[in-house]
């Protein structure tokens, strides 16, 4: 017969080893996508089609940058303009 003690160390091993793999994924960054994108990047986060995307960039409504003739969305900004369109924290 196999001594409980041992047994019980055994599983609190196991609990201890779980715990920090949890603790590690908890800790590591999410990988919610590249920060920095084109148009693509802006019709995801904001859930818009691409020809709503071009109108609000046209009328300057959503933030952008041009460089090269190109558009560059950052999700950090495009996250922080929901969030301040947003009327529940008022």
């Amino acid at each position: 017969m196999q001594n409980p003690f041992a047994t019980l160390e055994d599983w609190l091993r196991r609990i201890e080893a779980n715990q920090n793999e949890l603790l590690q994924r908890l800790n590591a960054p999410a990988a919610a996508g590249p920060e920095v994108g084109g148009i693509e990047l802006a019709c995801e986060v904001l859930r818009l089609s691409k020809a709503r995307c071009y109108t609000l960039v046209s009328q300057r409504q959503i933030p952008h940058m041009k460089r090269g003739g190109r558009l560059t969305f950052s999700r950090t900004e495009l996250l922080d303009y929901l969030k301040a369109g947003s009327r529940r924290g008022e």
